[in-house]
């Protein structure tokens, strides 16, 4: 398999006379290497690599050569086999140059340190509770949990960069139905009471939000100038708006009617006439925005309840999913629903999933699978599930059609533990029930409460236990082998306890080494947990196959025996590096590449000694043993050369390994002496699962601070040893 390369011909001849002009060692510019392959008029490709970077490579060769004028056949096959890990070569020629050595390397072994996993190797044919998924928490928020923006783009951004199961939180739209009356606290009488839907509430609550923050911007902007205003912290509280708002009747009316319906553009005053924070203008803007609104006002919509985060409608949601979600994959994802919808909205939410997702839905069970086991994954190709819990018990009492959804629990099935956390005493605690239409969906997937592992409901096999990162801590205390041997058979999956409102995470490589299959993250930001995400499930299409030990068809009863543990001495030389990201803030168009000095930490996350004895685990398992980290010293320049002391990142003799989920983490900081106090040095990062790292000389591909890939390369020599 031949790799395509970036070829750049016109350029040859200028970078040619530079390099005759400037000293090589000095060059920081990329330099081409040209090797013969597909590429060129001519037959040759190009590579562009920094002068450092070509330094050590040149060094590898003439260590190589020796003395001989070239490298013989038979000592590049020892170092392709001793040195880099690659099964014997078949070699066609009897000797090579520097220009040949690096495009059979190039070509037919590859540098990367990540090694490939190729999606037709992949084996598809376990039942999906065997997999691993890559899954995300609250996917509509690109924020903080309390005030973060919801939209229907972060669902293709999540699923473009591999996700496969996703949250969707559902609310009823402002339909006449799903109105209840409210009663404000400042008046006696009934009857003159106004109202919004359980859903507009929040709706409101942004609104206000944005309506006081663009009103102190232009009053700033009429005192300051346009260009000193920069920030929109405003010093009046979003719950003084509510209280503001109630105190005029006219715009309690105005905000009910703008809920309930749609106002066309021609309805609404040209501008404000004044830039004070009255009510009334509250209103005129809550208007404004509504016409705004991308979704139909009767129809569900989506949003994270009772915060100040804005909705979108529930069909936005779903056409976005089906525009990404086999775009890049045809593995299928999981749609898990937080459903806070009366019966009504709920059957409008079939209506418009077995409309937007027609043909991919899965909607009754496959007449070629078991009942008693699960489909296997390659059944499932370009399918979407969706997790839902079951229909109503035909005894149980029937929600009230004007009575606005409240929060329970996620556990673990219907809504967030989120909720709880932030309603307070209130909010009304009550269950919400699932109408047969849109509890049949949920056929594979379906959400059940945990109550506990010998329940009968723990052994159908479609269950899915939806449990706070915390409580599955406390259970690995008390019952490690039950949840183990669950995890083997059954889908658990966890989510983030209610009080990380910054979006933070816990560290999921603790949550797979007790077989949960579905960890789901907070995709907000590029946290610890976010790059071990990515270093689990890279090049893998969201499903990574669970280890021997892990899966249905295995004996293990606990996490202690399944899989052998090793003893791991790695040693990874930091040699140069090419194209490093500055940190944000630090412009090249400044000259700051001069002033850049980047450094390499580099960290190691395996399975800590309190994991396999069932003991507290501190943190989440996101703190890491200080042996267990390490770095170099500073480079100079976006093109460093670490030259060839202080760059040893050294672990030696680390218990308790199992390579499959371990993972070597490394982020580059701009180490320089002087940086602004308000400047994050941190630059780039890369992950990488033990398991798929190579060894001998090897590129490590930098993504930026948002998980973005980036042209930043890190050239490192990598010894690994398992005993």
């Amino acid at each position: 398999m031949r790799r395509k390369l970036t070829l750049n011909p016109a350029a040859e001849a200028h970078l040619q006379k530079l390099k005759r002009a400037v000293d090589l060692t000095k060059f920081t510019a990329p330099t081409p290497i040209h090797f013969p392959g597909d590429g060129t008029a001519d037959g040759r490709q190009a590579i562009y690599l920094s002068a450092p970077i070509q330094k050590h490579l040149r060094k590898v060769f003439d260590y190589l050569r020796d003395k001989d004028p070239q490298l013989s056949r038979k000592k590049l096959e020892y170092f392709l086999v001793h040195e880099q890990g690659e099964e014997a070569p078949k070699l066609d020629r009897d000797s090579y140059n520097f220009e040949e050595f690096l495009g059979e390397w190039w070509n037919h072994f590859g540098l990367e340190a990540e090694k490939p996993c190729p999606f037709s190797e992949k084996d598809l044919t376990k039942p999906i509770s065997n997999y691993f998924i890559s899954s995300s928490h609250n996917t509509y928020l690109s924020g903080n949990q309390l005030a973060g923006k919801s939209s229907a783009e972060a669902y293709r951004k999540v699923l473009r960069r591999g996700c496969r199961c996703i949250e969707i939180d559902v609310w009823n739209g402002d339909s006449p139905s799903s109105t209840p009356e409210v009663v404000s606290k400042t008046q006696s009488k009934p009857q003159h009471a106004r109202h919004l839907s359980g859903s507009s509430w929040h709706s409101a609550a942004a609104t206000w939000k944005d309506a006081i923050e663009e009103r102190i911007e232009k009053t700033s902007k009429h005192f300051l100038g346009e260009k000193k205003v920069r920030s929109r912290t405003p010093s009046f509280t979003s719950q003084d708006a509510p209280a503001a708002f109630a105190k005029d009747s006219s715009a309690r009316d105005s905000a009910k009617d703008v809920t309930a319906r749609n106002i066309s553009a021609t309805d609404l005053p040209a501008k404000d006439s004044s830039s004070s924070l009255d009510p009334s203008l509250l209103a005129e803007r809550l208007e404004r925005t509504s016409t705004r609104q991308s979704f139909r006002t009767t129809e569900p919509i989506v949003m994270h309840g009772y915060t100040l985060t804005r909705p979108i409608g529930f069909r936005e949601v779903c056409q976005a999913v089906r525009e990404t979600a086999f775009e890049t994959t045809n593995l299928p994802i999981i749609v898990s629903l937080e459903v806070h919808a009366d019966f009504e909205q709920q059957e409008l939410m079939v209506q418009i999933m077995k409309e937007e997702w027609d043909g991919v839905l899965v909607e009754k069970p496959f007449e070629d699978c078991p009942q008693d086991r699960m489909p296997r994954l390659d059944q499932l190709l370009n399918k979407i599930l969706v997790k839902v819990k079951k229909p109503a018990k035909p005894d149980a009492p029937a929600p009230m059609a004007t009575l606005a959804p409240v929060p329970t629990i996620e556990d673990d099935a219907s809504c967030s533990e989120d909720d709880r956390s932030m309603g307070g005493s209130s909010i009304k605690k009550a269950k919400v029930l699932i109408g047969e239409p849109l509890g049949a969906l949920g056929v594979y997937t379906h959400s059940e409460h945990f109550k506990s592992f010998e329940s009968q409901a723990a052994k159908i096999p479609s269950h899915i236990f939806s449990i706070s990162e915390s409580r599955i801590l406390e259970l690995h205390q008390t019952k490690p082998q039950e949840l183990f041997t669950h995890n083997m058979h059954y889908f658990t999956r966890a989510f983030p306890k209610g009080l990380r409102f910054d979006s933070s995470n816990c560290d999921p490589s603790s949550f797979w080494r007790k077989g949960v299959q579905m960890v789901a993250l907070n995709w907000q930001s590029t946290d610890e947990a976010m790059m071990l995400n990515d270093g689990m499930f890279s090049g893998e299409h969201g499903w990574v196959l669970k280890p021997p030990g892990y899966r249905s068809d295995d004996l293990s009863t606990s996490q202690a025996d399944a899989i052998p543990h090793r003893t791991l001495t790695l040693r990874i030389t930091v040699l140069a590096g090419q194209h490093i990201p500055l940190p944000e803030g630090a412009g090249s168009a400044n000259g700051n590449t001069r002033s850049f000095r980047p450094f390499v930490k580099c960290e190691l996350h395996v399975e800590k000694h309190e994991e396999r004895s069932s003991a507290s685990i501190i943190d989440g398992g996101a703190r890491p043993l200080d042996d267990l980290k390490q770095k170099t010293v500073s480079g100079k320049s976006d093109h460093p050369d670490f030259g060839n002391t202080k760059n040893l990142l050294e672990f030696i003799g680390v218990p308790r390994v199992v390579d499959q989920l371990s993972f070597v983490r490394f982020k580059i900081e701009d180490g320089a002496s002087r940086l602004p106090i308000t400047r994050d040095p941190f630059a780039c990062w890369a992950c990488i699962r033990l398991d798929r790292l190579g060894t001998g000389y090897r590129f490590i591909h930098l993504k930026d601070p948002k998980g973005n890939p980036t042209k930043g390369v890190l050239l490192v020599r990598v010894d690994k040893v398992l005993s």
